[in-house]
């Protein structure tokens, strides 16, 4: 089988945990592959996480969303991405249950937006979706033989449905439109960096606290447990030699109940299990076990390393080596945690590597703005404004009602495309506000831009994009 070779790769959701295991290791194995990361940074993410590939000459972070296809489709553009491994997600199948709409916003909607990009740029020839084990359902307790990925996806919560809908939009983005898709399924995953609202990270927390360790129901439910740089060199296996249409899961077949989890936690803290393990309300619905087959995976040629005692070790080695990694978990921690905004998280800007202040409010992360020394406002300047899109009816308008207003203006003279000439056109004219009324809107009618959307994207989307960095750069954004 032929190896297939990337260039420029595109991660989604890498400041998260899977995610950023996998990313550090492509920017350390491959110096010739260009990897740029894209994260919201949401309550689960974290860029120390990527601390190991921050000096990185072939490491690009990227602070967005995956749901602006404007920002999306300039960086497959910009970047000239090739391959894109998609990880962004929400996972907590206990938020799910009290917060479902974010989990088909983030995770149907954010992977519809990124198969539409590459559907428009057709530039991508390998996209690897990651999916969960748990969209398979619940696997019977007496099975000897695991789900295959030709198995019947039957979900039983929120998450595991919604991952399951983003399945069948890769797949008929596949057979529609050719695009070359690979599937991942996977058990659970374990290691350092995970947000604490997961299994083992909260019951290593919870015990480095001294405090009782809270079971979902009886703990009699199975799971099966990988170690995070055994799933990161899956990924690289699958990068290198998966086969496009394939799905592939990547799994385990040592299982352990959730109650055995707890207690080796408590024998590697000399905690008595008896004392320090706390029954509460089981959620809505859990899933007594989930068992994959991972053949199709191994015959790739990749097998599990590590074992479960030293991997559990390392981790909480780790742990307790960092435990203020992630700053005040303590909604985290709780039985039934709910979805959560970490205040005051502090990541480094992907430009010049200085350290940003982030606060969280209720929808979304925002960067806090310094106030001026002395509290005081800037004096109220005179208006000038920029305008591009002379030519255009709107552009024309525009100047029209600045010339009534008395509203001193010009004509932008770069072409967005062009950052140095829309750098010039600032420097020149020092306006105070800058209105973009330029575009493609097709020749004779907007179905040339059907037919013309590499055009299109450059001047609509890319060009738009320098503007509003130049902008940012002059202090107007």
């Amino acid at each position: 089988m032929a190896s297939y070779k990337p260039k420029n790769i595109l991660i989604t959701g890498a400041a998260g945990f899977i995610a950023s295991h996998v990313a550090n290791r492509l920017v350390r194995n491959y110096p010739e592959y260009k990897i740029v990361v894209l994260d919201k940074l949401d309550y689960c993410s974290n860029t120390k996480n990527l601390l190991p590939s921050k000096l990185s000459p072939n490491f690009k972070f990227v602070k967005g969303d995956i749901e602006s296809a404007d920002l999306v489709n300039y960086l497959l553009i910009t970047e000239s991405i090739d391959t894109i491994m998609h990880f962004a997600a929400q996972t907590h199948v206990d938020n799910s249950f009290g917060n479902s709409f974010e989990f088909t916003k983030n995770n149907i909607y954010g992977t519809h937006v990124l198969l539409e990009a590459c559907k428009v740029t057709g530039q991508i020839r390998r996209f690897i979706h990651v999916s969960t084990d748990e969209v398979y359902g619940e696997t019977d307790e007496d099975a000897v033989v695991g789900n295959h990925e030709a198995s019947q996806l039957l979900p039983t919560n929120p998450y595991s449905a919604t991952k399951a809908g983003a399945e069948m939009l890769v797949m008929a983005y596949g057979r529609s439109y050719g695009l070359p898709v690979i599937t991942t399924r996977g058990n659970n995953v374990y290691g350092p960096n995970q947000f604490p609202e997961k299994l083992i990270p909260k019951f290593i927390l919870l015990a480095m606290r001294g405090k009782t360790l809270p079971i979902h129901g009886d703990g009699s439910n199975v799971r099966s447990y990988l170690y995070c740089e055994d799933v990161a060199e899956a990924f690289e296996v699958i990068l290198h030699k998966g086969e496009v249409g394939r799905v592939y899961n990547i799994g385990t077949k040592k299982e352990r109940r959730v109650i055995d989890v707890a207690r080796d936690i408590c024998k590697l803290f000399s905690m008595d299990p008896e004392t320090s393990i706390e029954f509460v309300e089981n959620r809505p619905f859990n899933d007594q076990r989930y068992f994959l087959d991972d053949q199709r995976l191994k015959n790739l040629g990749w097998s599990e390393r590590t074992v479960w005692e030293d991997g559990l070790k390392k981790t909480i080695k780790w742990y307790t080596q960092n435990p203020d990694w992630w700053g005040d978990v303590t909604g985290a921690l709780l039985p039934h945690p709910r979805m959560l905004m970490m205040p005051g998280s502090t990541h480094f800007d992907s430009e010049d590597g200085k350290e940003t202040s982030y606060v969280s409010g209720p929808n979304q992360t925002r960067m806090v703005v310094p106030t001026p020394k002395g509290g005081s406002s800037p004096q109220k300047q005179s208006l000038k404004f920029l305008i591009y899109g002379r030519t255009g009816w709107i552009g024309g308008l525009l100047g029209q009602l600045c010339e009534k207003q008395g509203i001193a203006f010009e004509y932008g003279k770069g072409r967005l495309e062009d950052r140095s000439s829309l750098n010039a056109d600032i420097q020149n004219i020092t306006p105070t506000h800058v209105f973009n009324a330029a575009g493609v809107t097709g020749r004779p009618n907007v179905d040339w831009c059907e037919s013309h959307k590499t055009e299109t994207i450059r001047a609509n989307v890319a060009g738009t994009l320098t503007l509003a960095d130049v902008c940012r750069d002059h202090g107007l954004l």
